[in-house]
């Protein structure tokens, strides 16, 4: 049986969730030294999974050469700095780096929601506003709160991954 794109959206918005609960709940630690903990490996393995997992997404929905560019630059970078953290990398400079790759999403995420019909197309241009408003608030708010800024990103992003998915089955 060979998976289809639809599969891949589907299998990442279910690994986003994973990591976002354990993200969430679990408070993993900002720096560390020696091997990772537990909380860190878990996050680590569920965020470089959705990742991967996007990029039959990205190759698969229609959108301009610069907006797949930048979808495959947001993984890439992205996993880049699941790494850093993963190695115990501090937030001081993870965190304004992601914010800084978050706008790769957002031209991705706009880019491929330019092109979709209906709602897809207003709940990725929210998406990729939602990315670019908490990357720029990041400063205002500070590392330690930073990450709060980006609920309504990811509760769009998670809604259009689900039509992106829909749409990528039919």
């Amino acid at each position: 049986m060979r998976s289809s794109p639809a599969t891949f959206a589907y299998a990442a918005v279910a690994l986003f969730v994973i990591a976002m609960a354990v993200t969430i709940t679990q408070a993993p630690p900002a720096t560390f030294s020696g091997p990772p903990p537990p909380v860190v490996v878990v996050m680590a393995i569920a965020f470089a999974a959705f990742h991967l997992s996007l990029l039959p997404v990205v190759a698969a929905l229609y959108a301009p050469a610069w907006a797949k560019g930048s979808g495959y630059a947001w993984i890439v970078v992205d996993n880049v700095l699941v790494f850093m953290s993963y190695f115990g990398v501090g937030a001081d400079l993870i965190v304004p780096m992601r914010w800084g790759v978050h706008l790769a999403t957002a031209t991705w995420i706009a880019g491929a929601s330019s092109h979709a019909p209906g709602a897809m197309r207003w709940v990725g241009w929210g998406a990729a506003l939602a990315f670019v408003a908490a990357s720029f608030a990041g400063p205002f708010v500070g590392v330690a709160t930073a990450g709060q800024t980006l609920g309504p990103a990811a509760v769009l992003l998670i809604i259009w991954l689900v039509m992106a998915g829909r749409r990528l089955s039919s």
